[in-house]
Parts: structure tokens; sequence; C-alpha cells
């Protein structure tokens, strides 16, 4: 009975058994192919969504797939250069090493993965991935790669510190050197407005100017450093001696560099000599800030408090507040800066509130790249000028405006020695006509760094 049964039940357990391991292989094996084609969609996807430049879409679907793509060259290449595109520098590098393990010979990959640690300011290690890539031959990566390590050589010396000097020499013609008559204020850019003496009057003349200009930096480590710059010039008229000036500009603060922001705190003084004199001192403090949102477009905000003395009539004393945002975009061969900004000047005497204004103003900048040796700067500037109080003499209340444009052409012969010829023109609508004008400036200077 048993030699006849043992076969029965060999012939029961068979079909079981098979059902029993198919069963256990379709539990296995169709959800990894079902996962296999959902991969596959993704990187479908993927691919679509880069296409039609919706980076940031492209690199939260990237992130899901990192775990089963990571190690896949072409993946990693794909979302290393997204990562970089939307400011995710540190995802970059690691997508990148990956890239460059698997094909060490891939040049593009290489100088993506330079350019990711450009971004992490690591710059030595910058410098080992262009060394290696300067090794082999680099077709359309030459340029480039000059470009790419000239950047990271100065960020370099930059964080080991730098005291840099500058001497220059201008010869000019204003046409126009009080701007206006005895009743006016001399305009002149970058130092504000100075007043004049009644014997005043519209004129024009050729000038001379000498300049010498100090940065320095003290790099703490990688993102404190101390800071500190001065700019000393002389402005000597060939007929006008009463309009002879000494300026000097000097700063000294502190800085801190992080990834994406920055932000300085220093304390400046800006003191004005007219005719051998001490006719005025600018001093006070300002507070900066910077944030980088992408690889080409960052903002910026400032705040300046400070205090004008002036030696000659307390009437000008004033007590200034400013408030500036800008925002600069970087590109290989273009840089634009815009600005916008709002200053309150009070008078500290009540009799002067006529001297009491509220400044706004527009600007706007850009600086063209043309050559290695030739940079164009434009600038414009558009101010609304409201006063606090009428003035004694006109009884009117001024609300002015002012435009000015400046265009400057650098021809830089080599690092050390340069020359730049640059015009300014600027105009002045008032109620008061004495306190219209119009005013031309040419300077043609050379200038020598050391």
């Amino acid at each position: 009975m048993n030699k006849v049964g043992r076969p029965k039940v060999k012939a029961t357990r068979t079909p079981l058994f098979k059902i029993g391991l198919f069963i256990l292989l379709s539990t296995a094996v169709f959800p990894l192919f079902a996962a296999a084609q959902n991969t596959e969609q993704q990187k479908a996807e993927f691919i679509q969504l880069v296409k039609a430049g919706q980076l940031d879409q492209a690199y939260q679907l990237a992130e899901a797939l990192e775990m089963e793509l990571a190690g896949d060259p072409d993946f990693d290449m794909a979302y290393g250069r997204i990562a970089l595109h939307v400011g995710q520098n540190d995802r970059a590098v690691f997508a990148l090493e990956r890239v460059v393990a698997e094909k060490p010979a891939w040049q593009q990959a290489r100088f993506t993965l330079a350019q990711a640690y450009y971004k992490t300011k690591n710059y030595p290690a910058v410098l080992r991935q262009l060394d290696q890539l300067e090794k082999q031959p680099q077709g359309d990566l030459v340029e480039p790669v000059s470009k790419l390590r000239s950047a990271a050589e100065w960020e370099q010396t930059k964080l080991k510190g730098h005291q840099r000097h500058k001497i220059r020499y201008g010869f000019g013609h204003d046409d126009n050197v009080n701007s206006g008559t005895a009743e006016d204020r001399v305009f002149i850019p970058s130092l504000g407005e100075i007043d004049v003496f009644p014997q005043s009057q519209a004129s024009s003349d050729n000038f001379h100017q000498l300049g010498y200009s100090f940065d320095g930096r003290w790099q703490q480590d990688q993102r404190y450093a101390w800071l500190a710059d001065a700019q000393l010039g002389a402005t000597k008229f060939n007929q006008l001696s009463e309009f002879d000036r000494e300026t000097l500009a000097a700063r000294v603060g502190f800085e801190a560099d992080y990834q994406h922001y920055s932000y300085s705190m220093r304390a400046y003084s800006r003191p004005l000599r007219l005719d051998g004199q001490l006719y005025r001192n600018d001093w006070g403090g300002q507070i900066s800030g910077k944030y980088q949102m992408n690889a080409l477009n960052s903002v910026g905000l400032q705040w300046v408090s400070g205090r004008s003395d002036n030696r000659i009539d307390d009437r000008l004393n004033l007590t200034l507040h400013a408030l500036s945002a800008s925002w600069e975009r970087k590109g290989s061969r273009w840089i634009n800066q815009a600005s916008l900004s709002v200053s309150n000047e009070r008078s500290r005497l009540e009799s002067a509130d006529y001297n009491s204004r509220v400044v706004s103003s527009l600007s706007y900048s850009t600086i063209w790249l043309a050559s290695a040796s030739h940079v164009l700067i434009a600038r414009a500037e558009l101010q609304d000028i409201s006063h606090k109080a009428p003035h004694p003499l006109f009884r009117v209340v001024r609300d002015e405006a002012l435009f000015s444009f400046t265009g400057s052409w650098i021809w830089q012969y080599s690092a050390s020695f340069g020359t730049e010829l640059r015009c300014s023109y600027t105009n002045k609508n008032s109620p008061v006509t004495l306190y219209a004008y119009d005013r031309t400036e040419c300077v043609l200077g050379a200038s020598y760094a050391f």
C-alpha cells in the first residue's frame, strides 16, 4: 500500500509547489518590473522638463531619481548642471564628482565640476580640475577655462588678503565750474553739493587732477575679513583758483561672506578742502548686505547714517539718513546694475530748515567688457529733490529734478597701466531759475596700479 500511495502524494505536491513558486516570483519580480517602467517614465519626464527650461521642477524630479540613478554618468551630469542653475551647489558637486570618477576623460564634466567648486568657494579644487583639463586638448573650452582660472586665482588671492595702490593723473575741461550763479550750489559727482562764494559766476575752465587710491583686505578666515580703502584727490583749475579742491574719502570696517550672502559694516569720513582751507567733513557709518539669488543675479541693501559739518557756514550743517536697494546682473561680458535710494538730509539749525531736503534717486549703469583690454561704462541717474521749507529769499519751496549721464572708455594696456576717457553731463531743473543749470565735464587720464 505504501508503494502504491507514494506516487499519488508526489503528484499532488508538484502543482502546489509550482503555484507557490509562481506567486513568490510574481510578488518579487513584477514590482521590480513596474518600478523600472516607472523610472523610465520619470527619466523621460525629466528630459522633457530640462528641454522646456522648467529647471526647478526638473531639479525636484532629479532629487527623487537620485537614489535609483546615481552613478549613471548621463543622469549625474544633467543633475549636476540643473543643481548649479537652481543654486544647489553642494548637490552639484556630489553629482559631478561621480561623473568625473566614472568618466575622467569627459572634459565638459570636469569643467562643470570646476564651476561647481567655484560656486562653493573651494578655489584650490577649481585649480586642480583646471590643471587636469589643460593637460588635454580643450577645443571650445580654451577661453572658458582661462577665464575660470583667472577668477579662481583672483578669489584665492583675495582670501590671502591684499593691499593695492593706484595713482592717476587727468587733464580735463569743465564748462560750468560752479554750476550756476551766486545763489546756487556746486554739484560735484561723488562729493555732493558745496556752497560757493558770492562772487562766483557761471564760467568754464581747464583743470588738472592728481589722485591716489588704496584698497586693503586682511582675511581672517574664509568668511571674515577686515577692510580699509581710501581715495585722495586734488583738482587745480587754470584760472578759477577759488575752486581748487582737495578731497579724501576713507572707510574702515569688516565683511562677512557666506555662500549665498554677505554683509559689511564700515565707518567713513570725507573731508573737503576748498581754496586752501577745510570746507566740510562728512562722516558716519554704513551697513550693507548682498544676497546672491543665482549665478547671474544678486540684490543688495544699504543703510547710511551720518553728519555733514560745514566749517564756513553753520546753516549747512546736516544730519543724513539714507536707504538704498540695488540689483546686479553679471554675464560673461556684461554687468548691469540698478539702484533706488532715498536720503533725508536735515539741517541741524531750525532757522536753516530751508536747507533740509529729501532726495530720491534712481540710477542705472552698464559695463561692457569689449575685450581683455577695453571696457566701456555708461551710467545714468535721475534725482528728485524736495526741500522742506521755503527759501528765505525767493519764498518758494523748491522741488527740483536733476539728471546726469556719464560715459567712460577704459583701455587697460597691462595689469598695471591703463588710460580712461570720461565725459559727464548734468542738467538740473528748478522753479527758481538761479538754481537751474547744465554742466559738461570731460577728463582724459592715465593710471598706474601696484
